[in-house]
């Protein structure tokens, strides 16, 4: 699978063609950012408050955010519904 950049900052892809998961990572992007974020584990918390993720699993560190989900259209529907929120709060906050 070839990886899936999004403008909001995040890339969607398989790590290898064994594991059953597909790895969200990124962070939000300067252009959508509505705040200064300390570390990826602020992000994390953030998008855990704002989006439904019943059904994704983090492993995020310091400095870099991770989600997990299984299949490929959860993966971009997660990152799509990242995209709606920021751009949504990054207006009301501009």
């Amino acid at each position: 699978m070839q990886d899936i950049n999004y403008p909001v900052g995040f890339t969607i892809f398989k790590l290898d063609e064994d594991r059953e998961e597909y790895t969200v990572t990124g962070t939000i992007a300067k252009e959508y950012r509505f705040r200064d974020f300390e570390s990826a584990y602020d992000v994390e918390e953030y998008i855990r408050k704002h989006i439904d993720c019943s059904d994704i699993s983090f492993d995020s560190e310091y400095c870099q955010f991770f989600a997990y989900t299984k299949t490929v259209d959860r993966a971009k529907q997660f990152v799509e519904d990242i995209t709606a929120w920021v751009t949504k709060v990054k207006e009301l906050v501009d």
